[in-house]
């Protein structure tokens, strides 16, 4: 959501608490048997208000948190891609690291999906990446082999060999995505996420200090009852304060002195 948006949003929901007060202030014409109605109608007004307009803007509170956060630090956020081993590497991460606030691109492992693998199959294979010195950590399934590795220039050819070695074995692979992290400044995720999707990558994660606070907010933030429960307790407020409004204007005047007009009194 833009500003604009958000600001046609608050003063909608301004309008809103604006009829709110209006029916309040015509309390002491439709006498005092109809202020509870008043009142309950200021009440749904407010969430009416609360749920249309201010728990929208309440969502992107985590994300404006965000920027704000990404304006004030220099750590990177990091956007996880899974590209096709068939695909030419070098040339994609060339390609990515020459876009604007792009900092790093490096490969860091690899999934492969194979044939079935039974239990001691994948014992063997388990002990053949044990001893592959360029391979940090690995998990296998019956099916599936992710690899993360110690050295980030290993991809395509400790892929290649883990491919052979496995043919060897009986084991099929059918197909294989090599993991890539993006490094790019905070202020521009959102941007280069966007143009990566565009280009036809697949974004798999977005990792980092800006991320993390986003989540936080996220997952405490109030429920979107709760802000409707809020946004009528606001519209109760004024009502009510439309209802009292007159009586306590009254009550103020008749402490005003009355003005010299200037006249002396002998």
């Amino acid at each position: 959501m833009d500003i604009f948006t958000a600001i046609i949003y608050i003063i909608l929901f301004i309008i809103i608490m604006a009829i709110a007060f209006s029916m309040g202030v015509t309390s002491p014409l439709v006498g005092k048997r109809e202020v509870a109605y008043i009142i309950a109608i200021g009440f749904v007004l407010g969430g009416i208000g609360g749920y249309f307009f201010i728990e929208p803007i309440y969502e992107e509170v985590p994300y404006a948190i965000g920027n704000v956060q990404g304006l004030f630090t220099l750590d990177n956020e990091v956007i996880n891609l899974n590209i096709p081993s068939t695909s030419n590497i070098s040339t994609i991460t060339s390609k990515i690291l020459d876009k604007n606030g792009v900092n790093s691109v490096s490969t860091n492992g690899f999934e492969l999906k194979t044939s079935n693998m039974n239990g001691e199959l994948q014992n063997t294979v388990s002990s053949y990446l044990n001893n592959d010195t360029t391979i940090k950590n690995f998990t296998i399934t019956n099916n599936t082999i992710t690899v993360d590795l110690a050295n980030d220039e290993s991809s395509t050819s400790t892929l290649g060999s883990l491919v052979t070695w496995l043919s060897q074995n009986g084991v099929v692979s059918e197909f294989a995505f090599v993991h890539i992290q993006v490094k790019v400044n905070a202020n521009d995720v959102v941007e280069i996420k966007e143009d990566l999707k565009d280009n036809g990558y697949t974004v798999m994660s977005v990792e980092g200090p800006v991320q993390d606070t986003i989540r936080f907010f996220k997952v405490n933030s109030i429920p979107t009852l709760g802000i409707i429960f809020i946004s009528g307790i606001i519209g109760i407020i004024v009502a009510v304060a439309g209802i009292y409004v007159e009586p306590v204007t009254n009550f103020f005047r008749r402490f005003r002195k009355p003005k010299d007009n200037g006249r002396r009194r002998y």
